[in-house]
């Protein structure tokens, strides 16, 4: 049931198009709504969540996926874009990056998440606004995650400039050595749609998708760079303590499809992992110039974000 009331909220929600068009023409970002939500998981719910998510994403360590709370703060995310006072909408916001910083590994106990906006600035194409997670366990700050939306203005009020569409988060294409291949079959969609909620259109079926302007439905983002994570995972500092998750999507993935998983990193004193990996997510049948559709890097720790700002 809340699933359903979401998605009629965020077919319903509006932009105020007047006042984000208007701070596009002039170059002024538009205030923040001081908009805040928290929600507890209790251990039983994780335990039960997790075996899912880790089924779907090939996971068997036994500390929670990095991206496993920002699977569970989807809601959060709807119910703070959504708000009365969130001057974007939901539908037809573009997800563009991510950052995880990951201070303290993350157990199958209670987690309680708290959502809320940490920053809006102009883009090339529009407005970019942050929302961010802020991921506790016995009151202790373990994690914290930034995603990075974009409001994309009308042609008509778009400052031109020659920027790209987001920060390139990975190495140069002649660093990167190891790959594997990926597969995702046109079910992909639909089977994460099915543990986490999110029945966006775009990513069941095909005729559905291209209702949307879209020629194939599409993998959701998340499931996408979870099952890269995995892949890298056992050469990598993901089973620290700390480290950091940084990474942009550069072009949807196609369902069906086989993508080719490159990685390069850099070694430890210990030899056996890498401190930091960049690593990028290639899809060899698309034109050149569209190949690259995830790029990514994980390693150490960011400084830590006050859970209140």
């Amino acid at each position: 049931m809340q699933h359903v009331k979401q998605a009629l909220k965020a077919a319903f929600k509006k932009a105020d198009k007047p006042l984000l068009d208007r701070c596009i023409t002039e170059q002024r970002s538009p205030g923040l709504p001081d908009i805040r939500r928290t929600q507890h998981f209790s251990a039983r719910r994780v335990i039960r969540t997790s075996r899912a998510f880790n089924r779907l994403h090939h996971w068997q360590h036994d500390t929670l996926h990095p991206c496993f709370p920002l699977f569970l703060g989807l809601s959060l995310h709807i119910d703070v874009l959504t708000a009365k006072a969130s001057p974007f909408p939901l539908m037809g916001l573009v997800h563009t990056e991510n950052t995880i910083n990951q201070l303290l590994p993350l157990n199958a106990e209670d987690i309680e998440i708290t959502c809320h906006f940490s920053d809006v600035r102009l883009h090339p194409r529009g407005i970019a606004v942050d929302v961010m997670l802020t991921v506790s366990q016995q009151d202790i700050v373990r994690q914290q995650i930034t995603s990075t939306y974009l409001y994309r203005g009308a042609s008509g009020v778009l400052k031109q400039t020659g920027e790209s569409d987001g920060a390139d988060v990975s190495g140069s294409e002649k660093t990167f050595a190891v790959t594997s291949v990926m597969n995702f079959d046109a079910a992909a969609g639909r089977r994460y749609a099915r543990i986490s909620g999110d029945y966006n259109p775009i990513h069941l079926y095909r005729w559905c998708a291209r209702l949307f302007g879209f020629k194939h439905a599409i993998a959701h983002g998340t499931h996408v760079l979870a099952r890269c994570i995995s892949t890298l995972s056992d050469a990598t500092v993901t089973g620290q303590h700390a480290f950091s998750v940084t990474n942009a999507f550069r072009y949807p993935v196609p369902l069906p499809s086989e993508m080719r998983l490159n990685s390069n990193g850099e070694e430890s004193v210990e030899g056996s992992k890498v401190s930091e990996v960049s690593f990028e997510l290639r899809d060899k049948q698309a034109v050149r110039r569209k190949q690259v559709v995830l790029c990514g890097r994980i390693g150490a720790p960011l400084q830590h974000i006050p859970a209140n700002p």
